[in-house]
């Protein structure tokens, strides 16, 4: 809508945009007849088919709108508009209107009936002008298969950092809400601060769990300081009361982060699911990942470990740090416990030598390790040459990749903790096929 008015051309949008609604317990996602008026349907909307061919995305950065109108115009159908905000595409200073807040453009939008009602309800309640309003995240980066991948790491608050948001913001006089999905966390923080749980000024008759997010996404709008991670819900909250969310890593040092985490889990730990002390143990590493000696981040990774055994991101960065280290038979003890980990019922891959295939875009951080499992590799270590071998088949290295999984199947041939393992063979097969497949197409 706002790229439509610069251009002063008409808007469409799909819903969603390849036709496909997320069926899935973390998202609020419906039928987008269940989600708009059917006036604004009628008016904007377009078939996923028709969205998806003759328009282009911008393309380059900073550009201006003169050069938008002449892509807009070179076009069989129109321009797409990005995914990422505006002032990533088009210079701010050229344009300064693509900095701004979309509460007009909110504003504007013809909702169903049912979502109107939770919009109404939530700018209904009472609020203490200085309100703080705290999304910790968590869902499908925290319970779900993204936490695997440490590119969605920033998006969650971390329990133990929430809490001390928490607690500066009471010191403060300032009154918080809590945002999130996790029930069980929400409602520990809320008894044990002074907190107030957004869940529990909801409306019971808002109908479904896309009026419940829309209450939640217009309540936090309106609080005076939106403390987050760097989550599209929050900055979306955020965006459409023309405010700027204030980020959890912005707000607190890593070298803090590292200490609030260790006192607040040594006082408070067992109170928390295993998952979410792992997260908490992971970020508050990460954040300090290159000013800690090997041994401190072998215990901090270690804890990560053991709260979440299921999520190999630890053990690949800790089987990482033991080869810098020398310690080739230490890095070899990690990943073999990560291949064990990843034989479970339902597998038909190695998970966590397709998530470090994967994880090497300059957000996964795969990048910071690699050469830690090259050298490896090239020292004679078996598990380690499955691990490049399994990013060797995704180049199209066909011939090295081969030669790197020959020489991982003589080493877990004479390992008994892998010999024995059924079905194992299988899946290390199944994986390297996955890598080279994905490479062919």
């Amino acid at each position: 809508m706002r790229l439509a008015d610069l251009l002063g051309v008409e808007f469409r949008f799909a819903w969603p945009l390849r036709g496909q609604v997320p069926q899935d317990t973390t998202h609020a996602i419906v039928p987008a007849e269940e989600f708009f008026s059917a006036d604004f349907l009628a008016a904007y909307q377009v078939e996923p088919e028709v969205a998806s061919t003759g328009f282009v995305p911008p393309k380059g950065r900073g550009i201006d709108l003169d050069a938008l109108r002449a892509q807009i115009e070179a076009a069989d159908r129109g321009l797409l508009a990005p995914g990422s905000p505006l002032a990533n595409h088009i210079d701010p200073k050229a344009v300064p209107e693509v900095a701004r807040g979309f509460s007009k453009e909110f504003a504007r939008i013809g909702f169903h009936r049912q979502i109107e009602e939770a919009i109404s309800a939530a700018r209904e309640i009472p609020l203490d002008p200085a309100t703080v309003g705290i999304h910790l995240r968590a869902g499908d980066h925290m319970y779900g298969r993204f936490r695997l991948l440490n590119r969605f790491w920033d998006k969650t608050v971390p329990a133990p950092i929430a809490r001390e948001l928490i607690m500066r913001s009471r010191a403060d006089g300032s009154p918080v809400i809590v945002f999130g999905q996790d029930a069980e966390l929400i409602t520990e923080l809320c008894e044990t601060t002074g907190a107030v749980d957004a869940a529990t000024m909801r409306p019971t008759s808002l109908g479904d769990r896309s009026a419940d997010a829309m209450f939640d996404l217009v309540l936090m709008s309106r609080c005076e300081r939106i403390l987050c991670g760097d989550s599209g819900f929050a900055v979306q909250a955020a965006a459409i009361s023309d405010k700027q969310p204030e980020f959890h890593v912005d707000l607190i040092t890593p070298e803090e982060s590292l200490e609030i985490t260790r006192s607040d889990l040594e006082r408070n730990g067992d109170r928390y699911h295993p998952v979410q002390r792992a997260f908490a143990w992971w970020v508050a590493y990460y954040r300090v990942r290159h000013d800690i000696p090997y041994d401190e981040a072998a215990v901090m990774l270690g804890a990560a470990i053991e709260g979440d055994p299921d999520n190999p991101r630890s053990r690949l960065r800790l089987a990482a740090l033991s080869y810098r280290e020398g310690d080739v038979v230490r890095g070899d003890e990690v990943l073999t416990d990560a291949l064990i980990a990843d034989v479970a019922p339902g597998r038909d891959r190695l998970r966590s030598v397709i998530e470090f295939s994967r994880m090497r875009g300059r957000r996964s951080d795969s990048h910071e390790i690699v050469e830690d499992f090259e050298r490896a590799a090239e020292a004679g270590s078996g598990p380690a040459s499955l691990y490049r071998a399994a990013i060797r088949a995704r180049l199209g290295e066909v011939e090295s990749a081969l030669a790197d999984a020959a020489t991982f199947k003589k080493h877990a041939a004479a390992e008994p903790r892998l010999a024995g393992l059924a079905g194992f063979d299988a899946l290390v097969e199944a994986t390297m096929e996955d890598r080279l497949g994905e490479f062919k197409s």
